[in-house]
C-alpha cells in the first residue's frame, strides 16, 4: 500500500514539475518575441540607470545591452554613444575592464562623429581611470589632458573638477604627490566656482591623503575635517563614510591612537548603516521586481492556455508513463535488493549459529578431557581409592576438579574461539580484574552455579563467593550493580 501511495505521489510530483517547464518555456519564447514591441528604449535606459543607482550593475547591465540592440536598430547614433558609455561604466563596475574600454573606444568614435563633446570628454577620462588602474600612466595622462582640453573648451566646471580630481588620482597612484597636490586644488577651485558640494568634499579628502603622505600633520587634519563637514552637509553616507575612514587614517599615521580609533568607530557604525540600508533597498527592489514578474507571468499564462491546452493532455500522458516505469523499476530494484540482503543474512545466521554449536562441544569435550586427566591424576595419587565410574554425562564431568595453570591457558583459547569478544570486552572496560575474578566470569558465562564453580575451580563455595563479593564491589564503584549486569554488557 505505501509503494503504491510513493507511486502515485512521485507521479503526480514529475507531472506537475514537466508541466510547469514546459509552460514556463513557452512564457519565455512569447516574452521575448513581444518584448521589443511592448517595451520601449526610454523605458529600459532608465531601468538601467534605476539599477545603476541602487548599485544592481548586473540587472543595470541587461536593461542597458536590450536599450542598446533597439536604439542599434534604429540607427540612432546619438543614444547609441550615450548607451555605449553606460554599459562601459557598468562593465567597469563589474572589474570587466576589456569590454569596458571596448565600449568607451567605440563611444568616443560616434561622439566625435556627431560633435558631442561633453561625452567624448566622458569617454577620454573614463578611459583613463582603468588605464591608471593598469598602471599605464602615461597613456591615462594622455587622455585625462584630452578630456581636461575638452570640458574647458565647452565650459563644464563639474566635469571639468573632476577631469582635474582624475588627474590627481593618476599622479597619486604613481606617488607623485606634488603633482597630484596641484591638481586637487585645481579641481577644489572648480567645484568651488558652481558650489559643487559633493565634489568639494572629494578634493578635501584627497588632500587630505596627500598632505599625510608629505607629513603635513595641520593641512592633512584640517582638510579632513573640511571634507567631512561638506559630507555631513550632502548628507551622502558614503562619503560621511570615507570622510570619517580617512580622518581616522590619519590620526592613526600621526600617532594619535584615541582620535583614531574614534573616526573609526564613527566610520564602522555608518558602513554598517549603508550596509543594511541597500539590503532594504535591494529587498525593496526585488520583491517590486518580483510583482511585476509575477503580474506578467499571469497575464503571459492566460494569453498562452489556449496553446497549451492542446498538447497538455498528451504530455501528462507521456509523463505520467514514464514516471510509472521508472518508479516501479526502482521500487522493484529496491525490494528485489532488500530480499536478497534478508537471504544472506538469515544464511549467514543460520552459519554462525552451527559454528558456535560445534564450538561449544569443542569445549564441552575440552573441559571432559581435562576432567578425565584431573581424576587419572587423583587415582596416581590416592592409588586405595575406587575408580569412579568412567561413563558419565557432561553434566558430571562438569563438576569435576579443572583447570591446572597450563589447562586454564588452553581452555581460554578454546573459549576464546567460541566468544571472541569476551576477554577483549573485559580488557575495554578498564576495571582491574583479577585472573580467578576472569575465571568466575567465564564459569558464569557457562551458566554454572555457585557449588558448580567450586567443584570445577577445586576450591570452596565459600571462596567463590568471596570472589564474587570482592569482584561486585569493584564493579559498583564502575556503574554497575551486580556481577550478571556486568557480563550482560560483555556479552551483548
Amino acid at each position: 500500500m505505501f509503494n503504491v501511495n510513493l507511486s502515485k505521489l512521485l507521479i503526480i510530483l514529475y507531472s506537475f514539475l514537466l508541466v510547469s517547464s514546459c509552460v514556463e518555456k513557452q512564457q519565455n519564447h512569447v516574452e521575448k518575441n513581444n518584448s521589443s514591441t511592448k517595451e520601449s528604449f526610454s523605458t529600459l535606459r532608465d531601468l538601467g540607470n534605476e539599477h545603476w543607482r541602487t548599485g544592481n550593475y548586473q540587472e543595470a547591465l541587461n536593461y542597458f545591452t536590450q536599450a542598446y540592440k533597439k536604439v542599434k536598430a534604429s540607427d540612432n547614433e546619438t543614444e547609441m554613444a550615450t548607451l555605449l558609455n553606460n554599459l562601459g561604466l557598468v562593465q567597469w563596475r563589474l572589474e570587466n575592464n576589456t569590454a569596458a574600454m571596448e565600449c568607451y573606444t567605440e563611444a568616443a568614435i560616434l561622439a566625435e562623429k556627431n560633435d558631442m563633446k561633453r561625452l567624448l570628454g566622458l569617454t577620454y577620462t573614463n578611459r583613463a581611470l582603468i588605464l591608471k588602474e593598469q598602471r599605464n600612466f602615461k597613456t591615462a595622462f594622455n587622455y585625462n589632458n584630452v578630456a581636461i582640453q575638452l570640458f574647458k573648451e565647452i565650459n563644464e566646471p563639474k566635469d571639468l573638477a573632476i577631469a582635474y580630481n582624475n588627474q590627481g588620482q593618476i599622479y597619486r597612484y604613481s606617488k607623485n604627490y606634488n603633482a597630484a597636490l596641484k591638481f586637487y586644488l585645481l579641481s577644489l577651485e572648480e567645484c568651488k566656482k558652481i558650489n559643487y558640494t559633493e565634489g568639494m568634499a572629494t578634493a578635501y579628502q584627497n588632500l587630505s591623503y596627500v598632505y599625510a603622505k608629505q607629513g603635513n600633520k595641520k593641512e592633512a587634519i584640517e582638510a579632513g575635517h573640511k571634507c567631512l563637514n561638506l559630507s555631513y552637509k550632502v548628507k551622502s553616507k558614503v562619503r560621511i563614510s570615507e570622510g570619517l575612514r580617512e580622518l581616522s587614517n590619519n590620526y592613526d599615521l600621526f600617532n594619535v591612537q584615541d582620535s583614531a580609533l574614534y573616526y573609526f568607530k564613527k566610520h564602522y557604525d555608518v558602513e554598517k548603516d549603508i550596509m543594511d540600508a541597500n539590503q532594504s533597498n535591494l529587498l525593496s527592489q526585488y520583491q517590486a521586481n518580483l510583482g511585476i514578474e509575477v503580474k506578467n507571468l499571469r497575464i503571459k499564462n492566460l494569453q498562452n492556455e489556449k496553446k497549451i491546452a492542446n498538447s497538455r493532455f498528451m504530455l501528462t500522458a507521456v509523463s505520467v508513463l514514464a514516471v510509472l516505469l521508472i518508479s516501479a523499476f526502482f521500487v522493484y530494484r529496491y525490494l528485489s535488493i532488500i530480499k536478497f540482503r534478508k537471504k544472506q543474512l538469515e544464511i549467514d545466521l543460520e552459519n554462525s549459529k552451527q559454528l558456535i554449536h560445534v564450538k561449544e562441544e569443542e569445549l564441552k569435550t575440552y573441559i571432559i578431557d581435562l576432567t578425565n586427566k584431573n581424576n587419572i591424576i587423583h587415582q596416581l595419587q590416592e592409588p586405595d581409592k575406587k575408580v569412579t565410574n568412567p561413563e558419565y554425562n557432561i553434566d558430571d564431568l562438569l563438576e569435576e576438579k579443572i583447570f591446572t595453570d597450563d589447562g586454564w591457558d588452553r581452555f581460554k583459547k578454546r573459549f576464546a574461539a567460541i566468544y571472541p569478544d569476551f576477554f577483549s570486552k573485559i580488557t575495554q572496560s578498564d576495571i582491574s580484574v583479577t585472573e580467578a575474578e576472569v575465571r568466575i566470569l567465564v564459569l558464569m558465562r557457562l551458566k554454572l552455579n555457585g557449588n558448580d564453580m567450586a567443584n570445577t575451580l577445586g576450591i570452596s563455595p565459600q571462596s567463590v563467593r568471596v570472589c564474587k563479593m570482592r569482584l561486585k564491589k569493584k564493579l559498583q564503584i564502575s556503574g554497575y550493580q551486580t556481577v550478571e549486569e556486568y557480563l550482560h554488557y560483555i556479552v551483548s
